[in-house]
């Protein structure tokens, strides 16, 4: 029977009132570790239950340092607390993180694990071991503090329209408008923002191509693309199986784009569908406005989740006593969406940028399919258990999105 009432992982190795300030209080317990005699594999799984509860409290701070900062990127004091992380303490924590990797992969013990439990873990043990390189250590550190760079940049950007100011996503409603001259002026307004700071972006993204280039050679690759595959642990698939499925997607589901598009053309009666005509309707058409307030979004979602299955809805309901959601757009707030898992408490946070349009519906359904996994994540008995590549990190969003469609009336007062 799943549940909702989510709880937080017990500690035994590390002190319940412990938090993350510094290296040197957390460095004990990773000696603890490499340096302890284990003879017996009841020793080895103890040993890996220890190990995964110190991993989840690292985890867990290092997330609540990024969501607070992505929440907030005007205050300095946050984006200061995430990069010290990133450059003090993650960087210490890489060489004892590899060299606990050996120490299991290469202790006698280990064979006598169940390999149908240990199967995956150990594999991704293993890829961690052949990449890991430590004059990659501080190029990971200043990686992971760019990293978060464009959402400082981007949460500055701002439009006025008609004397009043908004975030680029809160101007995207006005794409909606039946006015096309509205619709273009809003369109340039939004990209001119963006172009003020393009020194700024695309100084951060020759960085981030450099150092990446500078990491996958230093691990023996020719190219950032080949390492990034095996970081991702993509062990069933090739860069030529992606080459055949972008010549699918080609083949395939372009057409039945432009067919969209032709269809949008003629609807609003254009000679030539341009980048601000895409998200309007016809006169006499009132766009879909599903929502007005963070508040009602969570409420219809919650009611949507519920009739697909009461426990999805209890989970969105968890999260929402628990204040782990940042549902609407403002100013200063980083731009985008995501699902966070937090490996100690369990219960997620999601974090995006909602302004009243249907895409932010499919938004939160997406990331409410995340957060579902999330809850049935948790239970796990270790905290490599609850790691899965990208690829079956979506199987739950976009599946959650395609359930709930027939629940999308909850957001609507009429059917058409």
């Amino acid at each position: 029977m799943y549940t909702a009432d989510i709880q937080k992982l017990p500690r035994h190795f590390v002190p319940k009132d412990f938090a993350v300030t510094n290296w040197q209080s957390l460095e004990p317990f990773f000696k603890n570790l490499l340096d302890r005699n284990i003879d017996t594999t009841k020793n080895l799984e103890q040993w890996l239950q220890d190990q995964s509860e110190l991993e989840a409290l690292v985890s867990e701070d290092a997330c609540w340092r990024q969501i607070r900062m992505t929440c907030d990127t005007e205050n300095k004091t946050l984006e200061e607390a995430f990069t010290f992380f990133c450059m003090e303490i993650q960087p210490k924590i890489q060489p004892f993180a590899d060299a606990l990797n050996k120490k299991l992969i290469n202790h006698p013990l280990a064979k006598q694990l169940d390999e149908a439990k240990y199967f995956t873990y150990l594999r991704s043990m293993r890829k961690s071991i052949e990449l890991f390189r430590e004059e990659n250590i501080p190029l990971q550190a200043e990686l992971s503090v760019m990293q978060q760079q464009y959402g400082v940049i981007s949460g500055k950007m701002t439009v006025t329209i008609s004397d009043k100011e908004y975030t680029l996503q809160q101007a995207a409603k006005f794409l909606e408008s039946h006015d096309r001259d509205v619709r273009e002026d809003v369109y340039r307004k939004i990209n001119e923002r963006r172009l003020v700071d393009k020194e700024a972006l695309n100084s951060l993204y020759d960085g981030l191509i450099e150092k990446r280039n500078q990491e996958a050679t230093n691990a023996g690759f020719s190219n950032y693309r080949d390492y990034r595959f095996k970081e991702l642990g993509r062990f069933d698939y090739t860069k030529d199986d992606c080459y055949k499925f972008h010549e699918a997607v080609k083949q395939h589901v372009l057409p039945l784009v432009n067919i969209i598009y032709q269809n949008k053309k003629e609807k609003l009666g254009l000679q030539t569908l341009r980048p601000w005509d895409i998200d309007a309707e016809p006169a006499g058409i009132k766009p879909l406005h599903p929502f007005k307030t963070s508040e009602e979004l969570i409420e219809k979602s919650i009611a949507c989740f519920s009739k697909l299955r009461p426990f999805f809805g209890e989970c969105l309901k968890k999260m929402q006593q628990l204040n782990h959601l940042d549902l609407e757009s403002r100013m200063g707030k980083a731009p985008g969406g995501y699902n966070c898992p937090l490996a100690e408490s369990g219960a997620p946070f999601i974090f995006m940028n909602a302004a009243g349009q249907m895409h932010d519906v499919t938004t939160m359904l997406h990331e409410g399919g995340h957060a579902i996994h999330s809850f049935l994540a948790h239970p796990l008995q270790l905290n490599g258990f609850k790691e899965y590549p990208m690829e079956i990190a979506e199987v739950a969003s976009m599946a959650m999105e395609l359930m709930s469609m027939d629940e999308w009336e909850t957001f609507f007062t009429g059917e058409a």
